[in-house]
């Protein structure tokens, strides 16, 4: 603290100071005022609330956006914010054998149908295997841009041993609906750990199946018709071959 020397209490009397005293003086005031400011400081700095960091306008630093490292991260392919799990990896390979299959089923389809000069319901089977070994490789360019491992798996031998054309339809519709079920199965993993890239993907795919499903149900359901009206089998099969071949 200052000390301070004792003012002179009679105001006529710093007329007569000399010039030292008078600098003193001076020199005592100059104290008191500084003094004070100071203390006026610390009492608007008392009454002051910090700044709450959320109203900083200063940018984020990059510490408080940066996710925690995972394995999609890892491998600079961040589509996925916690990574793609094994049962998702597992799925996505197997969906791939799994389109082979179909393709296959089609394509066994195709030689039955043709063996027994249904030409129309054969060309028709041998395009939509084509359609389903081209699925198959659109999951391979998929899984090769995102680096996600992929082993080719046995492809099961398909059923070739039908009685008739609605035997062989009603195959053909059991397989698609086993596929939606396993593509749902891969969709249903990726929304477990949030791969919206896979999700996005897949998106096609399950449009296309609701319409497989209708076109084969359609199918099926005019081929039950033949006894009730002859010549609509005959007739069917060329719709398809003609459908096929434009």
């Amino acid at each position: 603290f200052i000390s301070l020397a004792p003012m002179p209490t009679n105001f006529s009397s710093l007329y007569l100071l000399d010039s030292s005293s008078f600098s003193c003086n001076m020199y005592y005031a100059m104290n008191i005022l500084s003094f004070f400011c100071c203390i006026a400081s610390v009492a608007a700095a008392a009454f002051v609330s910090p700044r709450s960091p959320h109203t900083s306008c200063r940018p984020p630093t990059a510490s408080s956006t940066t996710f925690p490292p995972t394995k999609l991260h890892q491998s600079a392919s961040p589509f996925s914010l916690n990574g793609p799990s094994e049962e998702l990896l597992d799925l996505f390979n197997t969906q791939v054998t799994n389109e082979m299959a179909a393709s296959q089923l089609y394509l066994s389809a195709s030689i039955w149908f043709d063996q027994r000069d249904w030409e129309g319901f054969a060309s028709y089977m041998l395009s939509e295997s084509d359609e389903e070994r081209g699925h198959a490789l659109q999951f391979v360019d998929f899984a090769n841009k995102r680096n996600i491992p992929l082993s080719l798996q046995t492809i099961p031998a398909p059923n070739s041993d039908w009685n008739s054309p609605e035997d062989v339809w009603v195959d053909v519709l059991k397989g698609e609906q086993d596929n939606t079920k396993n593509l749902l199965h891969v969709a249903e993993a990726a929304s477990r750990c949030q791969d919206y890239a896979v999700l996005a993907f897949l998106n096609p795919f399950h449009m296309e199946q609701v319409e497989s499903e209708a076109k084969v149900s359609n199918i099926i359901s005019k081929v039950r018709d033949e006894d009730k009206t002859p010549g609509l089998l005959r007739q069917l099969d060329h719709e398809l071959g003609s459908e096929k071949t434009v």
